[in-house]
């Protein structure tokens, strides 16, 4: 094997490591504090503080051309061992970043008069406002110093470092939060708390990345990278609405307490969806390493094995959440009466938003890692435009399953969208595969989560014992089912993947 390929899997491996240790730990402390928030201050604060941090992260359309843009643009100073080219490019990203906190702080400003006047809540303005500010401190300090750093680190294939300083953060603010909510602490104190704890990991990696690479604070600003923003800002707009549409809307047409029912069921399909990060982290970069040097074979195998993982992890974490979310709430929720929050339609339709998110991830990466931003913009623009539209008529008439179909419909069109770019002008290769995948994906999921439901159904689910019983058994079902219908149509991919895992770990 090179030894460019044996350095790029050896750093994907600690990348997917630390990776999958930080995304334990996210779950783990995730489904902890949101139990305590909505114990401690009821779900209605639930439900705003999702509309505040939803509504923040819009302000990512405003960083996210650059955030792209100047990946791509150092794979190649990285590739090239050009140090000088890395200072002027992390240089010219400082200047701009500088920039934008400031306007960070007219758009918190903006949203602490805007929030308290359209959320439907029972808490006052004032609370809502100050809360606003709080929550928006960490956002300040990751754009004034974490996020040109994550961009640095994630560039050069070093994510384990990011991950190990997220998951001592994270680790941090759970136990914060335990321990104010203890001493009888307000809603505003903990997040005061979190937002102090959160500023800890961008200014470390500050330090960490500007002592690793040396990168000279002097150097001249090269505003090449930043030439392609606006590209990348299009593409980067669909994933900031699918994100966050669905929220606005809920925060207009619905209730607090809706929106925290919606807030408790994103918090597993989130939580699932970071597995696939374990995945991810790495790749991005390792692709960028692969279009550079030219190596279209390897990259091309690399897609394929990709591609199999992906659509096998989504069909069976996601296949899995669909059976298994009711009793999982029935148990965690317990004692929760101010909302119900045991509803089989809103799990089973976000679990097939995130299917189709998860499985256009292969292109997604590859457009991105290429730089091909520009070529596939339109259908971003497009892809959001449909998300807003039928979102906003869906809402109005079926509340939050209706918010979650326009979301669906419109990933259904991007995933499609991508994968033909990726298999006609970059990989060279029959769409139709793709195709075939999709077939393969709908029928596996179908076969196991109807088997699985009607074990379950005669399961009696009345605590966490049987709840993760009921769960093993529903994981062998569909990775029984799964393991059957690789081995009879994509039997080449199943032995490649196992292959790979096995050499990874011998180095």
């Amino acid at each position: 094997m090179p030894k460019t390929e044996g350095g790029r899997l050896k750093k994907a491996f600690y990348s997917s490591l630390t990776s999958a240790l930080y995304q334990i730990i996210v779950i783990c402390c995730g489904f902890i504090t949101s139990k305590l928030i909505v114990q401690a201050y009821g779900s209605s604060w639930n439900g705003v503080l999702t509309t505040i941090v939803r509504f923040l992260g819009v302000f990512s359309i405003v960083e996210a051309g650059i955030n792209g843009s100047t990946r791509v643009a150092l794979y190649k100073s990285f590739a090239d061992n050009d140090l000088n080219k890395t200072s002027a490019i992390i240089r010219a990203n400082d200047i701009f970043y500088k920039k934008v906190s400031l306007f960070l702080i007219v758009y918190v400003g903006f949203l602490a008069f805007v929030i308290p006047n359209i959320v439907n809540a029972e808490q006052s303005k004032i609370a809502i406002a100050i809360m606003v500010i709080i929550i928006g401190v960490s956002n300040f300090a990751e754009n004034c110093w974490g996020i040109n750093s994550k961009i640095l680190l994630m560039a050069s294939q070093t994510r384990y470092i990011i991950n190990i300083t997220q998951s001592i953060t994270t680790i941090l603010n759970a136990i914060l939060l335990v321990l104010i909510i203890k001493m009888g602490g307000s809603i505003l104190v903990s997040k005061a708390g979190s937002g102090i704890v959160y500023t800890i990991a961008p200014i470390a990696l500050f330090v960490i990345s500007r002592r690793m690479f040396n990168i000279d604070r002097h150097a001249k600003p090269d505003n090449t990278a930043l030439k392609g923003r606006w590209d990348v800002m299009a593409n980067s707009i669909s994933n900031i609405v699918h994100e966050n549409v669905d929220v606005f809307f809920l925060t207009i047409f619905c209730s607090s307490a809706e929106l925290s029912v919606y807030a408790i069921y994103t918090v597993v399909s989130n939580g699932l969806t970071k597995v696939f990060q374990v995945v991810i982290n790495g790749i991005e970069a390792g692709f960028g390493n692969m279009w550079t040097r030219g190596e279209m074979a390897t990259l091309k195998s690399r897609l394929r094995q990709f591609e199999y993982i992906m659509y096998t992890l989504a069909v069976l974490l996601f296949g899995c959440m669909m059976v298994l979310i009711v009793p999982f709430m029935s148990v965690y929720m317990r004692g929760i009466t101010d909302v119900n929050y045991q509803r089989l339609s809103l799990g089973i339709c976000l679990a097939l938003a995130q299917i189709l998110m998860s499985i256009r991830t292969p292109y997604v990466l590859l457009v991105q890692a290429a730089g091909h931003y520009r070529q596939v913009r339109n259908g971003a623009i497009l892809e959001a435009v449909i998300n807003i539209v039928l979102t906003w008529i869906l809402v109005v008439r079926y509340g939050i399953i209706g918010a979650i179909i326009g979301t669906i419909i419109a990933n259904l069109f991007r995933t499609i969208q991508y994968g033909w770019y990726a298999s006609k002008h970059m990989i060279n290769r029959p769409f139709k595969d793709i195709v075939y995948r999709m077939m393969w994906a709908v029928a596996v999921l179908l076969f196991s989560c109807v088997l699985s439901f009607q074990i379950v159904n005669h399961i009696e689910i009345t605590g966490w014992v049987m709840w993760v019983v009921s769960a093993g058994i529903v994981f062998f079902v569909h990775l029984s089912i799964i393991l059957v219908f690789s081995f009879f149509f994509y039997k080449a991919d199943l032995l490649d993947c196992i292959y790979i895992f096995k050499r990874v770990i011998k180095r």
